[in-house]
């Protein structure tokens, strides 16, 4: 039993029964056993790991296409295309893309796929519920509220695999995309996963086309509405189907035991002072899904109580035989609902009940928290707490005594653990233009009057919204930084404020570009800083569409055919908006930068060019060639003559240096020496110093 050593140990037909994976890579594993072609994505946490994998795999297998999109909508839109034109097709993607695909979502419903030629369609969609890498925690499932799209949740790394697999025969045999939903805590654990061979041939591509079929794939008038309801009318099929599968029997697993009661404490209240106490024993059962199956599993094991409990597969839509089922073989007197964020499956069993004439009590986010991910402690706490319905209180008295069981130095050892704050990587140019930017703009502030507003965004530039930086007032969705900026620019005082808006190299080409030609149209006056540093850092230092063909990795095949697109030339075709050139290592003439750009109204750029610090030390690193490996010969140190003015450790903020008592030192396991020497270029008493590491202290 080990880890993936290589691509090969994911993808080949030959390899080990059963591997340790990651959730994401038991995607990527998945994906290869149902025989998908095309895969699409935009990296993010916490799927962008899928995404890289089979961008490996592809250049193993001349049949296999995948496409790193501008963004979620290009890249859903792609993997229609490609199940349309007949293979297997997939795209993946975080929460908050779902946002971008939903205009064109709720179309391709209406049209689905094309099932009959085996091209299904699968959208696996990560989400974010302790908001860990994102700016909400947005529940993903209730887009098919209104969207009608099939959602399926594993619980396990083995059924990321297999639910990949499962996803794509409902898909074909629905005519319709499917979506797996996959929290975080799923994507990034590890499991031990088995193989199997591929179930499904990989077509050639003389075998590929485009199949016209004008009503299917046009939604305008009477087709529309023709799409509409025939979607609705199948969704009704659907819900009174079982999910037939080599490894499904159902689309529900149900456990426990008849003779499993728990006894409630009832407090009952009357009109005199006394509230008298009495114990009952009801029957209660528990209805889940996805990773909170898990939970409740590990629950029952622990507790030693074999509670009757229901899984969900297939979170939309919810069938109703099963549920009513359920409480028949069980006689339930009270249901609880475990799931994460909205009351997405309480909703919809509420009103299978509601339907039927079943008005017992139902226990869902009326006890569990909206916010945040689940977890084996929140959700005994939740049962143990004292619950009311209607003008009854009461609890659970096994699991309130389960409560007290609860270590009490665990609890305080918890509350006692330090908030990590998210900070720049060591010799992070960001981190130089931020220090250089709040320099800039207390100074002009101070001359002018005029405040800064700071419009912010998504990348690793997100982070100058934390001190000593803190240049950042908004932060909404990729674009938004600059979109947000095209209504402030018009309505607040320009003579009173004046606006930065900073965006990201791979943001500019995600959805950077249509609000920046808006300001254009406006000559709005607004400062843009666009922060290239040739890579999608954040995710995992896939390719931006600006990253120079020189800078690719050493022996990167993508350098064949590699074209790169020059932000320079498109922010040219704007029109003539004053542009300043910056280098991220040169800190002083990017302060005299900025402060001349403060002075000119109108639109006008800042382009910073320096690539990733992090990214350049591995390449060097790799490379071939001694004088790309010379930075190494070389420390950076602080001299006995630091004064401790903190102008390094405290406003420029570089973590590599380090406070020991009264002395700061550098941690030269951090610091990226000759690819940085940012510290040594602010200090104003010049006390820091490169030197030979044979010349080190």
């Amino acid at each position: 039993m080990f880890h993936p050593k290589s691509i090969q140990d994911l993808f080949t037909e030959k390899s080990q029964k059963s591997l340790i994976l990651t959730g994401n890579e038991a995607y990527a594993r998945g994906l290869f056993e149902a025989g998908t072609q095309f895969l699409a994505t935009y990296p993010g946490t916490p799927t962008s790991e899928i995404g890289d994998i089979w961008e490996k795999y592809e250049k193993t297998n001349p049949l296999v296409k995948f496409d790193l999109s501008l963004n979620e909508t290009v890249a859903f839109e792609a993997a229609v295309g490609a199940s349309w034109s007949g293979v297997r097709a997939a795209v993946s993607f975080k929460h908050l893309g779902m946002n971008l695909i939903a205009d064109a979502l709720h179309s391709v419903m209406y049209s689905g796929i094309d099932g009959k030629r085996k091209a299904g369609l699968v959208i696996i969609c990560g989400g974010d519920p302790e908001i860990s890498s994102s700016t909400n925690a947005e529940d993903v499932r209730i887009f098919s509220f209104h969207s009608k799209l099939p959602i399926l949740e594993p619980s396990s790394i083995q059924e990321c695999k297999d639910f990949v697999k499962l996803a794509f025969k409902l898909s074909e045999t629905w005519d319709l995309p499917v979506l797996i939903y996959s929290p975080s805590r799923l994507n990034h654990a590890s499991g031990i996963v088995n193989l199997y061979n591929p179930d499904h041939k990989l077509k050639n591509d003389f075998e590929l086309f485009f199949k016209k079929d004008f009503d299917k794939y046009l939604n305008a008038i009477h087709w529309a509405r023709k799409h509409q309801k025939d979607l609705n009318s199948r969704i009704m099929q659907i819900k009174e189907e079982s999910i037939s599968n080599d490894n499904f029997e159902d689309s529900y697993m149900k456990r426990g035991s008849s003779n499993t009661k728990l006894h409630i404490l009832k407090q009952i209240s009357i009109s005199s002072n006394k509230q008298p106490i009495k114990t009952e024993s009801k029957n209660v059962g528990i209805i889940t899904s996805g990773i909170s199956w898990a939970y409740i599993e590990e629950l029952c094991a622990n507790m030693k109580a074999d509670i009757p409990r229901l899984r969900i597969l297939l979170t939309y839509p919810v069938k109703t035989a099963p549920i009513l089922e359920f409480i028949k073989e069980f006689n339930l007197d009270f249901l609880i609902i475990v799931e994460e964020q909205e009351s997405f499956l309480e909703l919809q069993i509420k009103n299978i009940l509601y339907d039927n004439g079943l008005l017992i009590p139902i226990l869902g986010k009326q006890i569990f928290p909206e916010d945040g991910a689940l977890s084996l402690d929140i959700i005994i706490q939740s049962l143990g707490n004292m619950i009311k319905i209607h003008k009854e209180t009461f609890y659970f008295k096994k699991f309130n005594q389960y409560i007290k069981k609860i270590p009490k130095k665990i609890t305080e050892l918890q509350q006692n653990l330090p908030i990590r704050e998210p900070t720049f990587c060591p010799g992070c140019s960001h981190r130089n233009v931020f220090y250089a930017l709040r320099k800039a703009v207390d100074k002009y502030q101070k001359e002018s009057g005029r405040e800064p507003i700071f419009g912010g965004d998504i990348g690793c530039y997100t982070l100058s919204m934390s001190k000593p930086y803190s240049t950042m007032d908004w932060l909404i969705c990729m674009g938004a930084g600059v979109g947000i900026a095209n209504g402030v620019a018009r309505v607040v005082n320009q003579e009173k404020q004046h606006i930065i808006a900073m965006i990201g190299d791979s943001t500019f080409f995600h959805s950077g570009i249509q609000p920046i030609y808006n300001l254009a149209k406006d000559n709005s006056d607004v400062l843009v800083i666009i922060l290239d540093n040739y890579f999608c850092s954040m995710t995992g230092h896939q390719l931006s569409p600006s990253t120079p063909a020189d800078l690719l990795q050493l022996g990167n095949e993508q350098g064949i055919n590699y074209h790169n697109f020059s932000i320079l030339e498109i922010l040219r075709t704007m029109g003539d908006f004053p542009v300043e050139i910056m280098d991220g290592y040169s800190i002083n003439q990017m302060n005299s930068q900025f402060q001349e750009l403060f002075t000119k109204s109108g639109l006008k750029f800042a382009l910073v060019n320096a690539e990733c610090a992090l990214n350049k030390s591995r390449r060097q690193k790799r490379s071939n060639k001694p004088k790309e490996k010379q930075f190494s010969q070389y420390v950076v140190q602080i001299e006995d003559t630091c004064t401790k003015c903190n102008e390094c450790f405290e406003r420029l903020a570089c973590t590599a240096i380090q406070k020991y008592g009264d002395i700061y030192q550098i941690d030269s396991s951090r610091c990226i020496g000759e690819n940085c020497l940012s510290c040594i270029e602010i200090c104003p008493v010049n006390a820091i110093v490169k030197k030979k590491r044979d010349e080190q202290k």
